[in-house]
């Protein structure tokens, strides 16, 4: 049973066209897209490393490939990203201070004191900058890293 879903997951990144995720070399670069994801603090941060096959690839794929699930609005589909590996929950609510408790229910925007902030860095030396596009029609390349962090709170942090 366990290889016949190994086998589906690897048809799955073939239509994809992102091959895998590999290692960060010891020096921390990547040899494709780096993938960083800040969750300020609801949940562990992550770093992974995607080998694309081809020029580019997009961003909806890449993350898909490093095993991160993100979720859009109902009224704006993933040009809006509402929910990252299940956070915010849509079954929790968010405590902010001086605001009412928030349940996200991805039908809408996001509240601007909890939000999912969509990056982009151009090359390893570049800073990071909010990316013009949604993840669907957002292509990256070899050298680029996309990041998405959740504001909260009114901060805006960096991946």
């Amino acid at each position: 049973m366990k290889s016949s879903y190994a086998l589906l997951f690897a048809a799955v990144l073939a239509l994809t066209g992102c091959s895998n995720t590999t290692e960060f070399a010891s020096d921390g670069s990547c040899d494709g897209v780096a993938v960083v994801i800040n969750f300020s603090g609801e949940a562990e941060n992550l770093e992974r490393c995607v080998v694309i096959n081809g020029n580019s690839e997009t961003a909806k794929n890449v993350l898909a490939s490093a095993g991160i699930s993100v979720e859009g609005t109902k009224a704006f589909g993933d040009a809006v990203v509402c929910r990252v590996n299940n956070v915010p929950s849509k079954d929790s609510e968010l405590l902010v201070e001086g605001e009412e408790p928030y349940l996200e229910t991805c039908e809408e925007m996001p509240a601007a004191f909890a939000y999912w902030g969509l990056w982009v860095k151009e090359s390893p030396q570049a800073q990071w900058g909010y990316a013009m596009e949604g993840i669907s029609s957002l292509q990256l390349t070899k050298g680029q890293s996309v990041g998405l962090a959740f504001s909260i709170g009114g901060q805006a942090p960096t991946p």
